[in-house]
């Protein structure tokens, strides 16, 4: 059961008419006030000098090496030699990031060690996602394969002076190509291990002379499953996926430009796969615990496997994704000033079908069918650059609908797992459990943002901003179906009342205020170097707990972090080379986490403050362009995420024994997932041969220090490893074409990127990364 959400048709037709009025009011004010467009500045730069990637996490066109925070960027065209197609893959360039991103609802972006908990519903991402300039609110959203790509950056620590939504962590930045009034096309496939099968093309040119143009971008993706289900043979953790994306360039004069972009992405795949990898047998006091494996081999006489590749499962289904989305990006010159309106929608859908009791019998199967709408409008007027003083400011305006439904479906056998093996199964057979989840928020911020240059070395950025939202969550649980308890089975009305639980709702509305600020000196040392710090605070909306009982609090405090860099930017050697490092220390209050309570009998998980977390450690990037021919380039950061306070944990399942103690204090203890290393160094060499020929190789090495899922724990504990890509490939004459042989973890290394904790129904699971994954790809282009 699901409440829906309004009507996709009309959001669709208020973003495009919003567009059509943008281009009608504003084309005409941009035509009355045309100016001169500056000219570029030319560069000097020797043959062998890096590539410079130019950036927007200020909402301006900047050099990485002029930028003084801490922002890592990699361009569009490295991601695509080096087959970095997914969010997750991005941390093969960027040190201490990471993406989770085993489906829709599993994902999240992780920051130094923290990200945007995953599997919560109600709660905003801590490390947001910025896509052309459009901030997407929900966790969800950074499931989806980005293609077409300009470059992606990475911003550390609290954003929101200026990048849409206010954030803790930090913001991913995507932008991909906008139409091109030269005409264009590119289109690839690719073949790879595990019959898998992927296809990506683009185009784009003129449609009426110079004034409009367009782009459209399609892939498709399928096959590639690894896991061989023994109960039906079908492939576990494949791709099944497909997206169009069409663009709109309108520039009917040099003052104003227009970007409409509507895009769909739509997903079916046994992507819900977390193999168990353990489950106590006995509480740390030596007890008997009466868990999941004891419970199956009970009911159903069945010995669990721990083997991750021993899947055997009877009510497992594909996973339904799909996600939709219209933004329109106009660009108006008022003299010297800029003044850019984006207006967006975007929406959500999430059907799982998970076979939660990890069995080949019917016991029951649980997962949350998702819900998201989301329409923003952001306003900024940017100030022209080069003066003294530089400034942009703006109004962001945002409207979400979320709906969450964990879904709990009864089988035949269920009465035996959860009850006893004694009792009637028409108990539970054919019973669902519904817990709804419903947050609404409605949020309204000004912000602002200025540079002031004392000289030509010492600068001075500072930002705030205010956010109001109102915030409005219920949760509201009932059972229904099974057969009739009367007669006979009367005497069992209270077993299933004992697993289903009584019907209730909980709600509450909340309206607050935060203000997010920024300081931010910087000192250029010489024309190469560059010293910087920064102090930031920014706060994270209190989120809604939609898996709050009675007496729970449904809408939890904000987030609040305060976070101080301390870095240089150097370049070397005439422009062959980069340095780049940077010390941070930052503390969250009220650190906003998913939780899983080890005593649930449905395996249910909900959000809570935990207390205080501080992240500290340093980080150091650089590139060197060796010769004409041979590229390297690094990133590694230690650090550590450690619970400063956190006094009221939940213990892990096996500390849960009667007359335990209720919570742990894990104060000291690292966050889960955390590791103090990470890294990656890579090495492009590129030769070029007679006719115009080019061979190129590539070699990626990516590593992560050990984390665990619980520090009491003895399960959910992961050994740190590295990864290892490899490539070689050849490509004709201005790049019309090229064909590339490659390896994703060339060594074939087991691991796990998260574990989920176990309950009294559940074991402890993982989410596993990929195999080996060996591919040959064609890409082309036409004209």
């Amino acid at each position: 059961m699901m409440i829906k959400s309004h009507n996709a048709a009309s959001k669709i037709s208020l973003v495009a008419g919003a567009s059509l009025l943008a281009c009608a009011l504003l084309t005409g004010v941009g035509h009355a006030g045309e100016a001169e467009t500056p000219a570029t500045v030319p560069t000097d730069a020797t043959d062998q000098a890096l590539d410079q990637v130019t950036i927007t996490a200020r909402r301006r066109e900047e050099k990485l090496q002029d930028v003084p925070i801490t922002v890592s960027a990699v361009s569009g065209q490295v991601l695509r030699t080096e087959r970095l197609d997914r969010v997750a893959d991005y941390a093969a360039k960027i040190a201490n990031f990471a993406a989770l991103q085993q489906n829709t609802r599993v994902s999240t972006l992780v920051v130094r060690g923290l990200g945007g908990n995953a599997n919560s519903d109600g709660s905003e991402a801590g490390v947001g996602l910025i896509v052309d300039g459009v901030f997407f609110t929900h966790p969800g959203f950074s499931w989806l394969d980005f293609v077409d790509l300009d470059h992606i950056e990475l911003a550390r620590g609290p954003q929101g002076t200026l990048l849409g939504k206010n954030t803790t962590l930090g913001a991913l930045i995507v932008t991909t190509k906008a139409p091109s009034y030269r005409p264009e096309a590119t289109v690839n496939a690719t073949v790879s291990s595990r019959d898998h099968y992927q296809v990506r093309g683009n185009v784009s040119g003129p449609i009426v002379g110079d004034t409009l143009a367009g782009r459209l971008t399609f892939y498709g993706d399928t096959g590639g499953g690894w896991i061989t289900n023994k109960t039906d043979g079908r492939s576990y953790l494949d791709n099944r996926r497909w997206a169009i994306r069409g663009q709109l360039q309108f520039d009917p004069n040099p003052s104003f430009t227009d970007r409409l972009i509507v895009e769909h992405y739509d997903s079916k795949e046994y992507n819900n796969y977390y193999p168990p990898v353990g489950d106590p047998l006995t509480y740390v006091n030596g007890a008997v615990r009466y868990g999941w494996a004891r419970r199956v081999l009970a009911a159903v006489g069945y010995t669990p496997s721990y083997d991750v590749k021993d899947a055997n499962l009877d009510t497992q289904q594909r996973l339904i994704s799909k996600t939709d989305g219209v933004s329109n990006l106009a660009d108006l010159k008022l003299g010297a000033y800029t003044l850019t309106s984006i207006s967006a929608w975007r929406r959500l859908y999430y059907r799982p079908n998970n076979d939660s009791d990890y069995t080949p019998y019917p016991i029951f199967r649980a997962g949350y069918d998702v819900d998201v709408d989301q329409f923003s409008q952001e306003l900024r007027l940017a100030s022209p650059t080069g003066g003294k003083i530089d400034w942009q400011a703006g109004v962001y305006l945002l409207k979400q609908e979320v709906r969450s439904n964990y879904r709990v479906e009864l089988f035949s056998k269920a009465s035996a797992f959860f009850l006893s093996p004694l009792l009637p199964s028409a108990i539970l057979n054919g019973v669902e459990t519904d817990q709804i989840g419903a947050a609404d928020t409605k949020s309204a911020a000004v912000f602002g943002q200025g540079a002031w240059r004392l000289n030509d070395r010492v600068s001075v950025t500072a930002g705030l901003r205010y956010t109001h939202e109102t915030r409005e969550a219920s949760n509201t649980v009932f059972s229904f179906g099974g057969a009739p308890l009367t007669g006979a089975l009367a005497l069992y009305t209270a077993y299933r009342t004992a697993v289903t639980g009584a019907p209730y709702t909980v709600r509450a509305k909340k309206k607050d205020g935060s203000v997010s600020w920024l300081i931010n000196p910087s000192y250029r040392i010489s024309d190469d170097v560059l010293a910087y710090a920064s102090a930031s605070y920014g706060e994270k909306s209190g989120a809604a707990n939609l898996g709050a009982k009675l007496g729970d609090s449904i809408i939890i405090a904000p987030e609040k972090s305060t976070d101080y860099e301390l870095g240089i930017k150097t370049t070397l050697a005439g422009g062959r080379a980069t340095l780049n490092a940077n010390l941070y220390n930052n503390t969250i209050d009220g650190y906003q986490a998913t939780l899983s309570d080890p005593t649930s009998t449905n395996g249910r998980s909900y959000l809570a403050n935990v207390g205080k977390v501080r992240l500290r450690g340093v980080e150091v990037e650089g590139a060197a362009q060796l010769s004409d021919h041979l590229n390297l380039s690094f990133s590694t950061a230690w650090g550590e995420a450690i619970y400063v306070s956190y006094k009221n944990a939940p213990p892990p399942a096996e500390y849960s024994y009667a007359g335990a103690p209720v919570s742990a204090d894990l104060s000291g203890k690292s966050a889960p997932f955390a590791p103090n290393w990470t890294g990656n160094v890579s090495a492009r060499w590129e030769q070029p041969l007679a006719s115009g020929l080019s061979l190129f190789a590539y070699v990626n090495e990516t590593w992560r220090s050990r984390t665990y899922l619980h520090p009491l724990s003895s399960f959910g504990r992961q050994e740190g490893y590295a990864l290892t890509n490899v490539g070689i490939g050849l490509r004709g004459r201005g790049e019309r074409w090229s064909v590339t042989a490659w390896s994703k973890n060339l060594f074939d290394k087991n691991y796990a990127l998260a574990f989920s904790a176990a309950t009294t129904v559940t074991p402890y699971a993982a989410i596993l990364g990929d195999p080996r994954t060996v591919g040959l790809t064609l890409a082309a282009k036409p004209f």
